[in-house]
């Protein structure tokens, strides 16, 4: 298989995994995982990895047939990176973009991560093995920040600034 069909595939799956968080259809996120493997799973927010099939699901739908905590959620992964790892396994790297809402008083946040995962493939398709998301240390991102807060207006006088020189 070429990179770039290989690529096209683990991206699919990626798209097929954000449409059903998006939909919030969270009893669906365990059916992107291999069902033979012992997942590792570690989200942004965890303080400790997951790691087993009962404890991905929990995490999943934590109240299984009780009402959900989101009021809202979108995801958007961008995976710039996907290497093969044999002939069954494949490596993706790439970002998530997170915004959410849960019911109740707080407001909506959201917030960028670095995603890698490794998935393998069974036989209807691509299957995580792991999962993995992880924040940029607390000075870049804060430098990240104060970078998108520059004002248009500054832009374009640097801009002026630039040309004369």
């Amino acid at each position: 298989m070429s990179s770039a069909a290989l690529g096209d595939e683990i991206r699919a799956v990626f798209a097929g995994y954000e449409d059903a968080w998006n939909a919030q259809r969270r009893d669906e996120l365990i059916g992107f995982w291999d069902p033979e493997a012992d997942p590792v799973y570690l989200a942004e927010e965890q303080d400790d990895w997951i790691t087993g099939r009962p404890g991905v699901e929990r995490y999943f739908v934590p109240n299984p047939g009780g009402p959900s905590f989101l009021e809202a959620l979108l995801m958007h992964f961008r995976i710039d990176h996907v290497r093969p790892l044999g002939d069954d396994h494949a490596l993706a790297a790439g970002w998530v973009r997170h915004d959410m809402k849960l019911k109740g008083p707080r407001p909506a946040w959201g917030g960028d991560a670095r995603v890698t995962a490794v998935l393998r493939r069974v036989a209807d398709g691509w299957r995580f093995v792991s999962y993995t998301e992880a924040h940029m240390t607390p000075l870049n991102y804060m430098q990240k920040l104060y970078e998108s807060n520059v004002s248009d207006e500054f832009k374009q006088y640097l801009a002026q600034r630039s040309d004369g020189e």
